[in-house]
């Protein structure tokens, strides 16, 4: 039976919200800007940084302490979102600034976050790899490739959380079939899903993080059952929480 993990968003602030979510939800996905907030079932913690990328000491000081206070975390995912140290955004897209990495040199810093995490956790929990949006400027050279996931993920017996508005965006800037992108990713290790609907353009797709569409759900219907690892599916949606909601249960459906 595949479980519905809800992020814990600005939509939590509100009490009412958040009961009625928490509710309607399995498990609960941690997110860095609400970290203070607590509720029952946060099992899950999606983190903001780049697991391609050098940790700094005052990163790990900041990891250890909310893994300290959420005691009841089980997966862990991280993300790979430029290829550059510094993170220079114009128009909401990075432009690279600072030292650009290459590809040996960010699968180098995958496998020393990890042997890091492994070691300073113990195993406590299981981590995972999520792929990431493509912008065509430099920023994204290497990051958004199948074949660089899956050896990241691969290499460090990750488990991978495969996004599909990002898959999409990622196909469609540049400029190759979405289908066989999709198929080059580590879905045979895919554990967890993100699902939300992008703004698909021929100049330049975004991800807008819409509200999933039936077409969408039927999808990821038909994904879920291809790849029985899959177990936990993450409606990615932050504008309106009765939609939230009633999107969770017609998911639900769907998938019953």
């Amino acid at each position: 039976m595949l479980k519905i993990v809800t992020p814990v968003s600005h939509l939590f602030f509100d009490r009412n919200n958040a009961e009625v979510i928490s509710k309607n939800s399995d498990y609960l996905e941690i997110r860095e800007r609400t970290i203070n907030l607590n509720f029952k079932n946060e099992k899950f913690f999606h983190c903001d940084d780049d697991l391609t990328l050098p940790w700094s000491k005052n990163f790990k000081i900041q990891f250890e302490k909310i893994i300290k206070k959420k005691k009841n975390l089980k997966y862990i995912t991280f993300q790979a979102t430029r290829c550059c140290l510094n993170a220079k955004i114009v128009n909401k897209v990075y432009i690279l600034s600072g030292k650009k990495l290459t590809r040996a040199e960010m699968l180098n810093e995958a496998r020393k976050n990890i042997k890091w995490l492994r070691k300073k956790f113990r195993n406590k929990f299981k981590i995972g790899l999520e792929n990431n949006n493509y912008y065509p400027t430099k920023a994204y050279d290497v990051i958004a490739d199948a074949d660089f996931i899956s050896q990241v993920v691969r290499d460090n017996k990750l488990f991978f959380l495969l996004d599909i508005a990002h898959a999409k965006v990622t196909a469609s800037n540049k400029k190759i079939n979405y289908e066989t992108y999709l198929k080059n990713l580590p879905l045979d290790l895919m554990m967890q899903m993100h699902i939300c609907r992008p703004k698909i353009n021929k100049k330049l797709s975004l991800d807008t993080h819409y509200l999933p569409s039936k077409k969408m759900f039927k999808e990821v219907k038909e994904i879920s059952k291809k790849y029985k690892n899959l177990k936990f599916l993450t409606i990615e949606y932050y504008k309106d929480a009765k939609k939230l909601i009633n999107n969770i249960r017609n998911l639900k459906k769907i998938l019953n």
